[in-house]
């Protein structure tokens, strides 16, 4: 029984005790409150308590957690890490690091205010884009200590979300300028630089799934890649695993010249090991793309390698800036603009649906659509009804024709 009666200057009293639970070093903790009149008025007291206490809304809860941000924290993503994949787990711990605990890591987690919170979101929106990204893990940590019972409630929720200015963007390149690139690759970069970007805008491939490609995933002979995998890194070391969804892992057919240039490349690389006196188990089993590092060893290339010869060439030759996933929407705007239906498209790029794809890049070239498609209606009207009825090698010369664009 949690009312008990007392003896007071008063007369004969009551009071309520109301166990807690546990406090932060494993001691029992208590709520007491005396000086009721009245054994009735109480036990109201303590039916009351206990409602708040099984709502989440006691406000003595508050006064009794030591721990900092910090601390829970760690304990929330000890849990959570074994959610996700290991490179998101390293993703989501590096956005805390470098975001979130420089902020909050010290403070006592039951002392932030939601004005805190609003100064921190409206502070990180002048440097920071993905904003509902910060404010989702920063609330993380709330609500996993308000589930624990430290906190009554999540102080982030009441904050105001800035609002971003948009700006269009525009990272893909017309064919002109595709074309123009991989001339100037071939003209002054080594044969790999070509390979990588040829097939980069040539597939639609994320980077993380061109890093991953091994010998093993290209059908020369069907001129066909599979995609099965993608690459992350955790402190510096590679590691393999999933593709972003079920439906990323595909096969993709490839044209005759895109085919030529990865044969040509795998007999080069072959070479080029040899010069290096490195002993591969099995090219086939090696990665397509690598690179030696400062050992002397061969590791399949590192996250920025890809992002830096971009820069630099850009840069060489005043090009229009782009990132590396900018070949991806390159490849579906012109498929797109070619009159690919969203289906097939979907396919190719590994979406869940057409919807995702039309949603992602619904930013195909208006300017090249108006000159170009009077040219082509008739042609793609009629080439889309007899696709149903041509055959597999058809279907591939229909591909090829697309990709010559």
């Amino acid at each position: 029984m949690s009312v008990h009666k007392y003896q007071s200057t008063k007369g004969i009293t009551y009071f309520v005790k109301v166990y807690l639970g546990l406090n932060d070093y494993g001691k029992k903790k208590y709520y007491t409150k005396r000086g009721f009149k009245t054994r009735k008025a109480a036990k109201a007291h303590e039916t009351a308590v206990n409602h708040q206490l099984n709502s989440g809304t006691f406000a003595h809860l508050t006064a009794q957690t030591t721990y900092t941000y910090q601390e829970l924290y760690q304990r929330w993503y000890e849990a959570y890490k074994d959610t996700v994949e290991t490179t998101t787990a390293a993703k989501t711990a590096d956005l805390y690091r470098l975001h979130i605990l420089p902020t909050f890591g010290e403070k006592k987690i039951s002392k932030i205010s939601p004005l805190d919170c609003q100064t921190f979101i409206t502070d990180k929106a002048k440097s920071f884009k993905n904003m509902k990204q910060i404010k989702s893990y920063t609330s993380k940590t709330f609500e996993f200590a308000i589930n624990m019972n430290h906190i009554e409630r999540n102080p982030m929720s009441k904050v105001i979300m800035p609002k971003l200015k948009k700006t269009v963007s525009e990272n893909y390149w017309t064919v002109n300028e595709l074309h123009h690139f991989l001339t100037i690759i071939l003209e002054n970069e080594p044969y790999k630089h070509y390979a990588l970007f040829r097939l980069l805008a040539y597939s639609g491939l994320r980077k993380g799934e061109l890093y991953a490609l091994k010998w093993e995933d290209f059908d020369s002979e069907n001129q066909l890649l599979t995609v099965s995998k993608s690459l992350g890194r955790i402190d510096g070391h590679a590691i393999e695993k999933g593709t972003k969804n079920t439906f990323s892992v595909r096969s993709i057919y490839l044209d005759d010249e895109t085919c030529s240039i990865l044969n040509k490349w795998k007999q080069e690389t072959s070479k080029e090991k040899g010069q290096l006196s490195v002993q591969p188990l099995s090219l086939d089993k090696e990665f397509m793309f690598t690179y030696c590092n400062r050992d002397g060893e061969i590791e399949p290339l590192h996250a920025d390698y890809i992002n830096n010869i971009l820069k630099r060439i850009i840069r060489k030759h005043n090009l229009k800036k782009i990132s590396p996933h900018g070949f991806r929407h390159t490849h579906a705007t012109l498929m797109i603009e070619m009159g690919i239906d969203p289906v097939n498209t979907a396919k190719r790029l590994g979406h869940a649906s057409s919807q995702m794809t039309l949603d992602t890049y619904s930013h195909s070239n208006l300017t090249s659509l108006k000159t170009r498609s009077q040219q082509i209606t008739k042609v793609l009207f009629s080439t889309k009804k007899h696709l149903a009825k041509t055959s597999q090698s058809a279907l591939k010369r229909w591909y090829n024709w697309i990709l010559t664009f």
